[in-house]
């Protein structure tokens, strides 16, 4: 092994002990008539109502690189890097002009939005920067759109940009090329600040109303082609940021609100001038353990990412791992699981993450199906014996553990089976039957 990977596993490792022991303290931030407001993740609450002063220039987006929160500055042209304590640290005003939104992306560089030429600023561009705050150069974004006023990374190799010049929200890969447009300009008009609420789903924050056309206020975008899912007539918004019970926070020059997209109902939760939210996690985490379970499972087609099995049940999974391990992009219990897929399994304790846990799925291509009507077992939970009924024979019976590993197997050519549980530990096991070719797993809990 190299003594660079040794390093980086060592370095990780005492990453992981040292965060063991710290408490997780994971905000929304939203800057507010020259403050950083804290705010609750799950509904919203003001925590903290002056976190960071801010100077006078137009804060306008703020984000946590690393151990520091990184602050964009529309007016004062300049981004401004706080420790999590909020303590300035260092002033980037080199080479930035009339500046946005700004993202990590690829979990290497930090892009910002710009949109003017002073400083020696490149006009409509995107500019590009290390996590250590070194300027790494930029691409412009015309032809294609002007003014860049937000960015965020769909965690699979590509980076939305929407735009205030241009009306529309767009795709580009890692180096910068564009791929195309989302939202097609003229749809609705300057939009703001956006966020991937879920897979296949776009957060809008839309500024003004387009002439002849839809209005201002939130949007939901389908994330595939851009069509219009929902919308809240709420005025002129800036940003936007989901919540954990499900209401969304959207913010203007009247101040900081909650909706409800269930009732329509949008509550004022702080007044005055607010622009962009941002998601800190300011003490670091108690990492949550790792899920465990079997790395490669195989279902019938039409099984979901509910079907798949680890421990503990209540995970949530990802389609890459960088999505996993910056927690975004999470995807829906219902999703469809394909042939030959890794999903990565995170436990989440408080908003702080476990390592991925990846697992690989393999589909049964055969056309029969298991008649769930003609199969019973009982109890479940059980202390000792489990007993499993079909209306045809059992031709193979096994019984493992959730880490894969095989403890039981049996042969019993009987319609009725009993499988004594009384010896083993408590806990989750995984029984799988088989008639023919026909395989059905259950889990039974030992208690």
């Amino acid at each position: 092994m190299k003594k660079t990977t040794l390093l980086k596993n060592l370095i990780l490792l005492l990453f992981f002990l040292f965060a063991w022991s710290i408490p997780a303290q994971e905000r929304i931030a939203v800057i507010q008539d020259g403050q950083v407001l804290l705010l609750d993740t799950t509904t919203g609450d003001i925590i903290d109502p002056t976190f960071i002063t801010l100077d006078a220039g137009t804060p306008k987006a703020l984000i946590q690189v690393a151990d520091e929160i990184w602050i964009a500055y529309q007016l004062a042209d300049k981004i401004e890097r706080y420790d999590l304590d909020g303590n300035l640290l260092a002033t980037i005003d080199i080479g930035l002009d009339n500046i946005r939104g700004l993202s990590i992306v690829n979990g290497t560089e930090v892009w910002v939005c710009n949109s003017g030429t002073n400083n020696g600023a490149p006009g409509d561009a995107i500019i590009r920067f290390s996590l250590s705050g070194n300027n790494l150069g930029f691409f412009n974004t015309t032809p294609q759109s002007t003014s860049p006023f937000d960015i965020i990374d769909n965690g699979s190799g590509e980076v939305y940009i929407s735009y205030s010049g241009s009306d529309n929200i767009e795709r580009r890969d890692y180096s910068g090329s564009f791929l195309g447009n989302i939202v097609e300009p003229g749809v609705v008009s300057f939009i703001q600040q956006i966020e991937i609420e879920e897979p296949g789903v776009i957060l809008a924050a839309v500024f003004s109303i387009i002439s002849g056309g839809n209005q201002n206020g939130l949007y939901r975008f389908d994330e595939t082609d851009g069509s219009i899912i929902d919308f809240w007539n709420l005025g002129n918004l800036r940003g936007v940021a989901k919540l954990g019970n499900g209401d969304i926070l959207w913010s203007s020059g009247s101040g900081i609100s909650k909706l409800d997209p269930n009732t329509g109902v949008s509550v004022l939760i702080s007044g005055g001038s607010a622009q962009y939210f941002g998601r800190l996690n300011l003490e670091g985490c108690t990492i949550p353990p790792t899920p465990t379970g079997d790395s490669n499972q195989t279902f019938d087609q039409g099984a979901t990412l509910a079907d798949i099995i680890v421990d503990p049940i209540d995970v949530t999974w990802f389609a890459t791992e960088i999505d996993a391990m910056n927690n975004t992009n999470p995807l829906l219990l219902t999703t469809i699981l394909e042939d030959g897929e890794t999903y990565y399994a995170v436990n989440i304790v408080d908003g702080c993450l476990s390592a991925p846990f990846p697992v690989t799925i393999s589909l049964r291509l055969g056309t029969d199906e298991f008649n769930d009507a003609n199969f019973s077992y009982y109890p479940n939970p059980t202390s000792g014996i489990l007993t499993l009924k079909h209306k045809s024979v059992f031709s193979e019976v096994s019984v493992k553990n959730l880490l894969g590993q095989n403890i039981l197997s049996l042969r019993p050519e009987s319609s009725v089976v009993e499988i004594d549980l009384s010896s083993m530990p408590k806990g989750m096991y995984l029984i799988t039957v088989k008639f023919d070719e026909i395989l059905k797993t259950i889990r039974i809990i030992k208690e």
